[in-house]
């Protein structure tokens, strides 16, 4: 990085510009109640305050039974340190933590800048693309790992291209200390190692000796793996590998389904491409023919995908179109950039966006929204190449061209962000409903159900229900969500009915919902990453549990 350029106030003003947007986009949703997985990179961090050396020291009852957390948790422990260094600091409180994942968003966006001045004439305008995108935003919301890893990735990334064009040893160097710390925020930075690799030996120069370097990070997670199977009976680097892949074995059956939704999710949580297509000059043909060929598929085939609405409509499957031809459309302008430029740059793009969407959609235990994340950057990067057209430069889109896209991204974007927002807030404000209403008697106070819930029930009285080791007694009272995970509600039908709560997230969209098929956060509740519908309530079931007849 050139620190000279950036006394020019000219060229101070793109990262200005960038800081703003990210800061103006997440700032408002710094109160989101926890979500999703978050309740374990807390309790992480909340055991590293008092045991830093043996952070997956402890039990947690997520899968319905009591279990040591190394088993459970599937992430590295990085971003729970950051976690509970800002703890010590400002407390456990959503608003200061979130806050504090600002840092790794920022830098993630101003990463992806000073990548993309080497790879178009327009850094800012790529940068915009790549991050104003449903999957950036979400995942900047989250006190999770995936922006932060993020932010390592594309500076590693830089570095590395830096380093090998003007064989910068130290740039190198950094870049490999970047991937280690990138792959020990989440696993998936290991992808780095032979995309980087790959790279070098495309280059065309004669320092392919400079892929050495990444022997350093390596051994540093060689030497991680070997530490936590020392420590927890089990290397956790390669258990996790195994976990990601164990529920995705070879069958050629769900393949089509598995891509399909694979699409769909890349369309959908980077739908501000689709905004683009207009603009682009040799618009890919594909995008008209995609729309047709999902809706076919899916109605000739619906019975091989796991799982659709009970009740189809059109505009279900019309949105589902939509995403895919927009994930089409990104991998044929990804594939066309290689196949015209054909150097090492496109070719480190190529790799990027089809590696990651291979991980996402064949190799992942789940496709989800943040699996995606990993290609924004490179996505924004792909689409400002296009859109550039050096070959007809009066033809290339206008500044208000560019902003009317952008700022349909952006809007599109709030609009997701709300929906995730409000569906959070749910899970809280039950847990506050129940805790008042029916905690604190001497009995436990029983609930079934994960992810935010379940973090909200215990700080409210609530104990997790194991079906393993507890037994309920007469006069027990249990509460299971209706939209939820890890929950067995066959104990349910033992009890008698109380009530049922019913609450209503975003009226017109839905990140997370089994009966409308969508679900950002895991493919299992559907193909959709979002979908726009009518408002579907969050149900919370309340049963007493009577005394038994002899």
């Amino acid at each position: 990085m050139n620190t000279r350029n950036l006394k020019n106030p000219r060229n101070f003003l793109p990262i200005l510009i960038l800081i703003s947007v990210t800061v103006l986009s997440l700032a408002p949703f710094a109160a989101k109640a926890f979500n999703i997985d978050e309740p374990l990179f807390i309790w992480v961090a909340k055991h590293i305050q008092s045991h830093p050396l043996d952070f997956y020291g402890f039990r947690i009852n997520w899968y319905g039974t009591d279990m040591d957390a190394a088993r459970i948790i599937k992430n590295p422990p990085l971003a729970s340190y950051y976690i509970a260094m800002v703890a010590t600091l400002f407390g456990w409180n959503e608003i200061p933590l979130h806050l504090a994942f600002l840092f790794p968003a920022v830098a993630a966006v101003l990463g992806t800048y000073f990548l993309a001045k080497d790879f178009t004439q327009n850094p800012l305008m790529a940068t915009l693309i790549g991050i104003l995108n449903p999957v950036f935003i979400l995942s900047s919301m989250t006190v999770m790992c995936d922006t932060m890893m993020l932010a390592f990735y594309v500076w590693s990334v830089y570095f590395w291209v830096r380093g090998t064009k003007d064989g910068s040893c130290r740039n190198l160097f950094i870049a490999t200390v970047l991937i280690a710390l990138c792959s020990l925020t989440k696993y998936f930075g290991l992808s780095l190692i032979p995309l980087l690799f790959l790279y070098t030996l495309m280059a065309r120069n004669e320092r392919r000796h400079q892929a050495l370097f990444l022997l350093v990070p390596i051994v540093i997670l060689c030497l991680y793996q070997w530490e936590t199977y020392v420590i927890y009976g089990r290397g956790l680097l390669s258990d996790a590998a195994s976990y990601a892949s164990k529920e995705k074995a070879l069958d050629l059956a769900a393949l089509f389904p598995n891509l399909v939704t694979g699409l769909s999710f890349t369309g959908g949580c980077l739908i501000s491409t689709l905004f683009f297509v207009p603009l682009l000059r040799n618009k890919p043909i594909v995008f008209a023919a995609a729309i047709l060929i999902p809706m076919a598929a899916f109605g000739l085939n619906r019975i091989n995908f796991s799982h659709l609405p009970e009740i189809p409509w059109w505009g279900y499957y019309l949105q589902l179109s939509i995403f895919v031809a927009a994930g089409i459309n990104i991998l044929v302008l990804t594939g066309q950039d290689f196949w015209q430029r054909r150097e090492s740059d496109s070719m480190l793009l190529v790799l990027w966006i089809m590696g990651t969407f291979v991980f996402a959609a064949i190799v992942n235990w789940s496709v989800n929204g943040r699996s995606i994340l990993p290609m924004a950057p490179a996505v924004g990067i792909v689409v400002m190449r296009f859109l550039e057209n050096k070959k007809e430069p009066m033809r290339q889109p206008s500044f208000k061209q560019m902003l009317i896209s952008l700022s349909c991204a952006w809007l599109v974007c709030m609009m997701v962000a709300w929906a995730d927002y409000s569906l959070a807030e749910t899970a809280r404000t039950a847990a506050k409903e129940i805790g008042r209403t029916y905690g604190g008697s001497a009995k436990p106070l029983w609930f079934q159900g994960h992810w935010g819930f379940q973090y909200y029930m215990e700080k409210n009285g609530g104990t997790a229900y194991d079906r393993v080791k507890a037994s309920v007694q007469p006069g027990d009272i249990m509460v299971i969500p209706e939209n939820s995970t890890n929950a067995f509600p066959e104990i349910m039908v033992k009890g008698t009915p109380l009530k049922v709560l019913q609450f209503t997230p975003a009226r017109f969209l839905t990140t997370m919902n089994f009966s409308a098929a969508a679900g950002y956060y895991s493919s299992s509740f559907g193909p959709l990453p979002f979908l726009v519908d009518k408002s579907l309530e969050e149900r919370y079931h309340i049963v007493v549990f009577p005394p038994s007849h002899q």
